[in-house]
C-alpha cells in the first residue's frame, strides 16, 4: 500500500483528524443504512439506498488509503479534500438541479424529491440508530489507523537489510573496501528513524540520520566506540543530499564530506523489506 516507514507528529495529527472528519461526513452512508427496507417493496428507493451505502463506503475507504499513504500534512489535505469532494458531487449537482441550473425537467424532478418526507415512526430511534453507526465507523477507522501507527513504531514497514556498493573511483577507493557491505535494521532510533550496523564488511560502519545537518551518514567505528553506535553527526565518512526522509532507500546522493572534497561517489543502494 506504500506505506510510509514513519511520519512526523504532525502528519499524526492530522491523520486523526482526518479521520474524524471522513467518518462524520459520510452521510450518504449512515442514512443509506438506515433506510433500507423503510418502505414497502420498490426496486427504485432500494437501489437509490444501495448506491448511497456503496458510494459511502467508497468515500471511506478511498479517504483511509489516502490517510495511511500520506508522508506530508500537505499530500493529506489535498488528497482528502479531492476525495471529500468527489463524494460531494451528487449533492452538488441536486443543488444546482434546484436552482435551475439545468433543464426545467431536472428543476421540477429536484422540486419534487425536496419536499419529499420520509416519516419514521420513532425520530428519537432513528437519531439514536444514526449515532450508533456513527461513532462504530470512528471507532473502526481509529482502530485501523492506530495498527498502522504500531507496525510503523515497531519499523514494520523499514527495510529490513540495505546492501550498499561503493563504486571504486579513484576519490571513493579508500572507502569501497570498508563502507560496501550490508547493513541490518538495528533497534536503535536516532532523531526518530532506523539505524542499520553493517554486518558484512572489513572494520564494521553504520548509517544513521544526522539532525543538525538533515543529512543520513555513513560512519565506521573508532577504536574508542568498539563498536556501539555513535553520533552520526560527530564524524562520518559518507554524507547524503539534505533531505528529511524517514525512508533510507529515499536517498538520492552519496557524497564524501566537505573536509574530504565532497566529491559525489558513484555507488548504489537495495533495500530489502
Amino acid at each position: 500500500m506504500n506505506i510510509p516507514v514513519i511520519v512526523p507528529l504532525s502528519v499524526t495529527v492530522s491523520q486523526c483528524i482526518a479521520c474524524i472528519v471522513s467518518v462524520f461526513s459520510a452521510d450518504d452512508l449512515v442514512y443509506g443504512v438506515l433506510h433500507v427496507n423503510k418502505r414497502p417493496i420498490d426496486i427504485k428507493w432500494e437501489v437509490s439506498n444501495i448506491m448511497r451505502i456503496v458510494e459511502g463506503v467508497m468515500v471511506i475507504g478511498v479517504s483511509l488509503i489516502f490517510i495511511v499513504q500520506s508522508s506530508t500534512a500537505i499530500d493529506l489535505w489535498l488528497n482528502f479534500a479531492a476525495v471529500q469532494f468527489v463524494g460531494q458531487l451528487d449533492n452538488l449537482a441536486f443543488a444546482l438541479a434546484k436552482m435551475n441550473f439545468f433543464r426545467n425537467a431536472e428543476w421540477e424532478l429536484a422540486k419534487r424529491v425536496s419536499e419529499y418526507r420520509v416519516h419514521d415512526n420513532s425520530m428519537q430511534t432513528f437519531k439514536r440508530t444514526a449515532r450508533i453507526i456513527w461513532c462504530v465507523m470512528l471507532i473502526v477507522m481509529i482502530a485501523g489507523l492506530s495498527f498502522i501507527f504500531y507496525t510503523q513504531y515497531n519499523l514494520h514497514f523499514a527495510c529490513k537489510s540495505i546492501t550498499i556498493t561503493v563504486g571504486e573511483s579513484s576519490s571513493a577507493f579508500p572507502l569501497a573496501r570498508y563502507l560496501s557491505g550490508t547493513y541490518i535494521l538495528d533497534t536503535t532510533r536516532i532523531n526518530g528513524r532506523p539505524v542499520y550496523v553493517q554486518k558484512q564488511g572489513t572494520n564494521g560502519a553504520f548509517l544513521a540520520y544526522c539532525g543538525s545537518i538533515n543529512q543520513w551518514t555513513v560512519s565506521s567505528y573508532d577504536d574508542e566506540s568498539r563498536g556501539n553506535i555513535d553520533d552520526p553527526c560527530y564524524y562520518f565518512d559518507l554524507q547524503s543530499e539534505t533531505t528529511r526522509t524517514y525512508d533510507v532507500a529515499e536517498i538520492k546522493t552519496l557524497r564524501l564530506p566537505v573536509r574530504n572534497g565532497g566529491v559525489v561517489i558513484g555507488w548504489c543502494i537495495s533495500c530489502i523489506l
